[in-house]
């Protein structure tokens, strides 16, 4: 039957009369939609309120420009809101599902939702089905219907029935040509509607909302305590009730819950181009706590680049090959059976015959199993593992183990086939039946060399202390010797034999001192996940079979294959790897780290900045000082004081530590909490040390609040760039090596100059200041912010320069 499909024309023009093939539609995500979302959020409608009250008793210019601060900022958190959504909606599209179909006569892999009635789906194990669609082609086609009929059992079509959309195929290959998609679909009627989906919260967004709201009521108590006390020892009351409400618009962390989504949403969006398509963000969240990586290493590891190098016997290779061929139907896209595909073609053999039935590749068997009808009759065709089909031989065939023995040992792997004469009327007896006492033809010898990097990845993940095993179907030898060339400890080879026989207890034992294991099954790689889990791991596993799942949702982050992974491998992961490659995964893992790190640093600074305007109003009320701050400065410095955290620390570079080992720690240890409250006292320091100089020089009120309003520009930019590192220098870190925070720091200063040096200072109750004020302002500043920068210092200075 000759069946090319679909020409891409024809797709086209189909694809424009029957709409996407999307059962449910993905939530759009727009910038009308995002303001609209934004100002219906409780703290920002708390803001408006403060800005009405305000505006009833403040003066006519006040009122102006406490809406225009509040525009600007809506405008600039809906702007990072939006650019966070978006990042995070294109996760969706870059890692959408994906269907083999015929187009042109050639099998090619398009988007599930660009399938088009007429198109001819290539269907094979672990396949979603993308379509409703009407089968050509079966062999030994089995489908799971549980998302439709909840009945678990496999379900095995035959040619000219019907498989439905969202099933699974279990074993079997065929084609099938599509007869409806998208809500036209059996299961598209039996949706109740097809409603948008939002993605969900993650963990971490999750909490960060519930700390604002916390600190909300943190926020309100000061703003409503610091007023009071103001009132209660002689201060104007209307001048107190502005300040109680200009102090609730600047410290409601209104901007908290936008930090995660920006670290999260935009890091994983800029992994996701390079290759490491993070499906979910939770997977972002714990990226960079990972301590083990489970990988697999055919594709992911080497090159994925197979090629046929020796068959055996060396004078019979025509006749090797040509059982290998007719072992497959040749809708396979498995890397092995591809390159002998290749070589077979090279040398002009193509499979004869009618194929009867297929047994597709068994995980735990390590055999595939077909039934062709040749002109002398039924034959079967097995291939697999050598030592599982040399199990099945007739005859014992020692020459053969040699010659495996000697191949796997460097590196290869190698795949033995075997034929069997079978009678009419026993096609249909069980595979397990057929397969004994078969003829083993030879063996192929198959190599796929190392991938370029990943040992150097390996051995940087290594002094990171993020430990890599190696899990594999492959021979025990191939296995060791592939481990050895990338740097894995392969001393020890357990295979799934061996782990079998384990207790509980043992297998966790060995897993904490085996790097490689060999001959495994996907149940025996569920099994070491949990047993690493068990060790207090945090394992990254790569996955690419129907099998798999297991493995991939038992991890903290499980990775799917993109170019050899089935599609139920792909929906079960967290991370879909593009390339498949190791190298991929450990630059992930090592920009998760950098997210997480950013976060702490963009949450600290954020924090520390809230807490010093507390400090700011609290200390010089208890003191019986008059407030530092006008009510419509406080509200003018609300422009710039978190912008830096929401945008500025997403831009920062990734330091060296994050290739260190590390030890897991909450967001907010005791660290993180002591460094909060150290640079909330140096950034009170920096703007109460002017203010109450100013104020023991005799100067107006106006003018020592100028003052402090100067300091508290000036001390929060430096504050900003201490911030960069906990550990290293500012000056080994660069001034200027994040654009996005250099740009935040250039305009604030201009703003300043702006207001110090135009009439736009009356407006904002400013006076001018002299050069002089300026330099000593500058310099309180710095001294106040800096002395961090002289702590790293000194602990960058090696052991032998201290002695």
């Amino acid at each position: 039957m000759d069946i090319r499909g679909l020409t891409e024309a024809e797709a086209r023009g189909r694809l424009a009369i029957h709409g996407p093939n999307l059962i449910v539609k993905p939530r759009e995500v727009s910038f009308l939609g995002i303001v609209a979302e934004e100002i219906t959020e409780p703290m920002i409608l708390m803001l408006l309120f403060v800005g009405a009250v305000y505006s009833l008793w403040g003066k006519l210019e006040d009122a102006l420009t406490i809406f225009v601060v509040i525009i600007l900022l809506v405008l600039a958190e809906v702007w990072n809101e939006y650019r966070a959504k978006k990042a995070i909606a294109s996760l969706a599209k870059i890692a959408a599902p994906v269907a083999g179909v015929l187009r042109d006569g050639a099998i090619k892999e398009i988007k599930a939702e660009e399938v088009v009635p007429g198109d001819v789906l290539a269907l094979s194990q672990g396949t979603r089905v993308a379509a409703d669609a009407r089968l050509l082609v079966s062999y030994s086609l089995q489908v799971d219907e549980s998302a439709l009929t909840g009945e678990s059992f496999p379900v095995l079509k035959k040619e000219g029935e019907e498989v439905y959309t969202g099933t699974v195929v279990v074993s079997g290959e065929g084609l099938a040509e599509a007869v409806a998609t998208g809500r036209g679909t059996r299961l598209g009627r039996l949706s109740a509607a097809a409603r948008e989906i939002k993605p969900p919260k993650t963990p971490l967004q999750k909490a960060m909302k519930s700390l604002a709201k916390g600190l909300v009521f943190v926020a309100l108590f000061f703003s409503f305590l610091i007023p009071f006390l103001g009132y209660i020892r002689g201060q104007p009351l209307r001048e107190m009730v502005l300040t109680g409400l200009a102090l609730a618009f600047s410290i409601i962390p209104e901007e908290l819950p936008i930090i995660i989504t920006m670290v999260l949403g935009i890091g994983a969006y800029q992994l996701s181009r390079e290759g490491f398509l993070v499906k979910k963000l939770k997977a972002a969240e714990v990226l960079g706590d990972a301590t083990v990586i489970l990988t697999d290493k055919t594709g992911t590891i080497t090159e994925n680049r197979m090629r046929v190098v020796w068959a055996y016997p060396p004078d019979k290779e025509k006749e090797v090959l040509s059982a290998a061929m007719a072992s497959m139907t040749g809708l396979s896209r498995s890397p092995t059976d591809m390159a002998i595909m290749e070589k077979a073609r090279d040398m002009g053999i193509r499979a004869e015959g009618m194929v009867l039935r297929e047994r597709s590749f068994d995980a735990t068997k390590k055999t595939r199993a077909l039934i062709r009808r040749l002109d002398g009759g039924n034959e079967l065709f097995v291939t697999g593992a050598p030592e599982r089909v040399l199990k099945s031989s007739r005859e014992p065939r020692p020459d053969i183990e040699r010659a495996m023995l000697e191949e796997a040992s460097k590196g290869r792997r190698v795949v033995a086939v075997a034929r069997k004469a079978v009678p009419e009327g026993q096609e249909e007896m069980p595979f397990d039946e057929l397969e004994r006492d078969v003829d083993v033809v030879g063996i192929v010898a198959i190599e796929d060399p190392p991938r370029k990097g990943v040992k150097e990845t390996i051995k940087r993940a290594r002094d990171a202390g993020v430990r890599t095993i190696m899990v594999t179907g492959d021979h025990p030898l191939t296995a060791a010797y592939i481990a050895g060339e990338v740097g894995i400890p392969g001393e020890r080879v357990i295979t799934g034999a061996e782990l079998a026989s384990m207790s509980d207890d043992g297998l966790r034992r060995e897993v904490e001192r085996v790097s490689v294991f060999a001959r495994v099954t996907p149940e025996d790689k569920y099994s070491l996940v949990k047993a690493l889990r068990e060790n207090g791991e945090v394992v990254a596993v790569t996955g690419d079979g129907i099998n798999d799942t297991l493995a991939l949702k038992a991890a903290d982050i499980g990775i799917a294959m993109d170019i050899r992974g089935t599609d139920v491998a792909r929906e079960a992961a967290d991370v879909v790897l593009a390339d498949d490659n190791f190298v991929t995964i450990g630059h992930g893992i090592f920009q998760g780290r950098k997210f997480f790190d950013n976060l702490k640093k963009g949450l600290k600074y954020y924090l520390s900045v809230k807490t010093a305007l507390i400090l700011v109003f609290l200390v010089p009320v208890l003191l019986g000082l008059p407030l530092p701050l006008a009510p419509i400065q406080i509200i003018l410095l609300e422009l710039f004081m978190d912008l830096a955290a929401s945008a500025g620390f997403v831009a920062e570079p990734a330091e060296r530590s994050i290739y260190e080992p590390i030890t897991k720690k909450k967001l907010f240890d005791r660290g993180m909490l002591a460094g909060i409250g150290l640079s909330g006292l140096s950034l009170f320091a920096a703007v109460f040390g002017p203010y109450y100089y100013a104020l023991s020089r005799g100067l107006p009120l106006e003018g020592a609040q100028t003052f402090a309003f100067t300091a508290w520009i000036m001390g929060h930019i430096f504050l900003a760039f201490v911030s960069r590192s906990e550990r290293e220098p500012l000056i080994s870190l660069g001034p200027f090596t994040n654009l996005a925070m250099d740009v935040w720091a250039a305009a604030a200063f201009a703003f300043l100059f702006l207001i110090l040096a135009t009439p736009l200072g009356a407006l904002v109750k400013a006076t001018p200041l002299t050069i002089s004020q300026i330099a000593l302002i500058t310099c309180i500043a710095l001294i106040a912010t800096l002395w961090q920068e002289a702590l790293k210092m000194l602990k960058n200075i090696p052991k032998t320069e201290k002695a």
